[in-house]
């Protein structure tokens, strides 16, 4: 019951693509009580990937800014005020002025609210109602105007919330469905640019799939009297084109996750294997091993592990499990070490730390830091300079690397500067 954003095609399969999923070991950040949330972007415009990791206790978000390799500094509070207990959590560009921002779920007070990007100073932005008890949060461009909008999957009241932003201003309408709803996730099914709605009905052992713009039942899928759904993700999970469903799904006795395939704008029949964990919960989906399709990371919120299940070409491994710290609650899949293949981070509630995995996968190197702007990436040399002061001249993005924002003045130049003295790490 995370943030989804499939990292999907976004990193090359390339150079050394693996025989199975396989990470180095663990690297732990110690977060406030009872982390939940966790989101990933370059959120300060520096090259590196960031991590942001909401925590209940006290009521803030926090930033980890990458310092390169997979490291991250000391971290930077933003705070939601008293009480008003963060969840869920994703990054956005949800005012489209091309950084990205932080949309979080304050669970206690049924709100969910935009944190507005500065150059990686956040400051709180607009706001929308949603139903009781919100315990998912994500995102996709659900009413087609080009901005992106959001969708939260309400336990208390069995209702979702979609919250639709219109540059910046957000607002919203609950839907009642299904019975304890732990997830929803926007998919478009029949690739005519429109969202339906994936819903995991916790109680009902059924997931719903809401039609677009109607958001009536379309299909309904029961697991059986074993397994109850829990987390959702949206992704091209074979490879061929179109939107499949990626599903965790457990109960006491057992728990299983896998994919419902599309076919022709239907979801198949369940495709799945055993997690090898207690109580799975919550899934990302990515290309860990770079052989071309989406494998699974699936959080075991009793087992203490995370179950990384391999994708072997239309089936899916049983998890192969890894412990982790107390009861992890949300992972989510990020080039954080900007190797070009995805890693791993996990939030655990209830050990106050976020653990990130890197993975052994190596793909195209990605560019090290703000002035690493040319191919060869990874390497600062005459390539970036020159593709600078070009990018500079015809005032081309690549080279507004600095606030303002839309400027190219002094800045810029100044950043580019120190980023290229100051080396890749």
């Amino acid at each position: 019951m995370t943030t989804h954003i499939a990292l999907a095609a976004g990193l090359a399969v390339a150079a050394s693509a693996i025989a199975a999923p396989s990470f180095n070991a663990p690297s732990q950040l110690a977060t406030a009580q009872r982390p939940g949330g966790v989101a990933s972007a370059d959120f300060n415009a520096d090259g590196l990937a960031d991590l942001a990791v909401a925590a209940d206790t006290i009521d803030r978000i926090d930033l980890f800014f990458g310092t390169g390799g997979g490291a991250f500094a000391a971290p930077v509070s933003v705070f939601t005020g008293n009480g008003t207990g963060p969840d869920s959590l994703m990054a956005a560009d949800v005012n489209g002025d091309g950084q990205p921002d932080l949309v979080v779920v304050l669970k206690n007070t049924n709100t969910v609210r935009v944190y507005q990007n500065n150059a990686g100073v956040f400051a709180p932005g607009a706001s929308a109602s949603t139903g009781v008890g919100p315990v998912s949060l994500d995102g996709a461009d659900i009413d087609g105007d080009g901005d992106v909008d959001f969708i939260t999957a309400n336990r208390d009241d069995n209702s979702i919330s979609i919250i639709t932003n219109a540059g910046g201003a957000l607002s919203s309408a609950n839907i009642t469905i299904g019975d304890e709803p732990r997830d929803a996730a926007p998919l478009d099914l029949d690739g005519d640019g429109q969202h339906e709605i994936a819903v995991s009905s916790h109680r009902e052992r059924t997931i719903y799939v809401l039609a677009s713009g109607t958001y009536t039942v379309q299909q309904s899928i029961n697991l059986g009297a074993v397994v109850r759904p829990e987390g959702l993700m949206a992704a091209d999970i074979d490879g061929d084109g179109d939107t499949d469903l990626a599903a965790v799904m457990s109960d006491d006795v057992a728990s299983r996750a896998g994919a419902f395939f599309n076919t022709a704008g239907v979801l198949g029949p369940e495709v799945s294997a055993a997690t090898n964990g207690a109580n799975s919960s919550d899934v990302a989906a990515a290309d860990f091993d770079l052989d071309g399709d989406m494998d699974l990371a699936v959080t075991n919120t009793d087992g203490n592990s995370i179950s990384i299940m391999e994708n072997t070409g239309g089936a899916f491994a049983p998890g192969v499990a890894t412990g982790v710290g107390v009861r992890p609650e949300r992972v989510t899949a990020a080039d954080l070490d900007n190797n070009g293949s995805p890693d791993l981070a996990v939030t655990n509630r209830d050990s106050n730390d976020t653990w990130t995995f890197a993975s052994q996968a190596s793909g195209d190197p990605q560019p090290c830091n703000a002035a690493d702007i040319a191919a060869p990436f990874a390497i600062l040399d005459l390539a970036d300079v020159q593709a600078f002061v070009s990018g500079f001249v015809a005032q081309d993005p690549i080279a507004d690397i600095a606030p303002p924002l839309g400027t190219f003045d002094l800045a810029d130049i100044q950043a580019f500067i120190g980023a290229f003295l100051a080396g890749c790490p």
